[in-house]
């Protein structure tokens, strides 16, 4: 009787665990998905600190926008024609997508192009956003990456494309001057590029910290004032944006 008691048991014990592996492969089949770290990479991450220092303050910057969120078939084109160009845009998306703070209209849209760009296929994808672009008075801004970006350089990139004057007084950050920021070197290299643009301060890399704050690339600055003047310190590219700093230790 006893056997029987212990055997009933092992079976129900046994039923269980088949019943909670059934449900939990069930919610594996269901949803096979896993959780990326970041949104960018860090050379985009890196980009996208001094493409918001370079915009002024009247735009707000989007990133790995679709598309098709920005862009449809005509209306007047027949189902077949219309699915045909929407399957052409339905996976792609812009790298960077400028919109006018005050509405959100998109005004421009930025490419950041690495190594990769020079595949054929990638030179493809490259043409038809082009024609794309053109064919819905979009502006596009093509950048190749680089191991340093001067911000002045992309605010005239970006203000050109916009049929804007880069000088305009409301298009520069308020005390901020335009250091050449270090950006993740390609292809896994270890570069050493040079910091802030007034000092030339060559900054590995590697060593180069992000914003405790935003996770932002950070630049190396100098104090010009106060108790600090004259020591060094680490300070968020976005400033004013974000105002996160690390202190140099001794």
């Amino acid at each position: 009787m006893n056997w029987l008691i212990v055997i009933s048991i092992v079976l129900l014990v046994l039923v269980v665990i088949a019943i909670k592996l059934k449900l939990s492969a069930g919610k594996t089949e269901g949803f096979p998905y896993a959780k990326k770290q970041f949104l960018f990479s860090q050379a985009e991450r890196s980009f996208l600190g001094v493409l918001n220092q370079a915009i002024g303050e009247e735009y707000l910057v989007f990133g790995k926008v679709r598309i098709a969120d920005i862009v449809e078939p005509q209306r007047n084109l027949d189902n077949s024609v219309r699915q045909k160009a929407l399957n052409r845009i339905s996976s792609k998306h812009f790298d960077y997508v400028l919109c006018a703070k005050e509405d959100l209209s998109v005004v421009c849209v930025i490419e950041l192009n690495d190594q990769s760009h020079q595949q054929l296929k990638r030179q493809e994808r490259d043409a038809f956003l082009v024609g794309l672009c053109q064919t819905v008075s979009l502006p596009l801004v093509q950048v190749p990456a680089q191991r340093t970006y001067l911000v002045s350089e992309i605010r005239t990139k970006v203000m050109d494309a916009l049929g804007r004057n880069s000088q305009e007084p409301s298009l520069e950050p308020a005390n901020v001057e335009t250091p050449a920021i270090p950006v993740s070197p390609l292809a896994g290299e270890t570069l050493n590029v040079a910091g802030r643009e007034e000092t030339q301060e060559v900054v590995s890399v590697a060593e180069t910290p992000s914003c405790p704050k935003c996770a932002a690339p950070m630049v190396r600055r100098q104090a010009k004032a106060g108790s600090n003047a004259g020591q060094e310190f680490w300070g968020c590219s976005t400033f004013p944006k974000c105002r996160g700093v690390i202190q140099e230790t001794a």
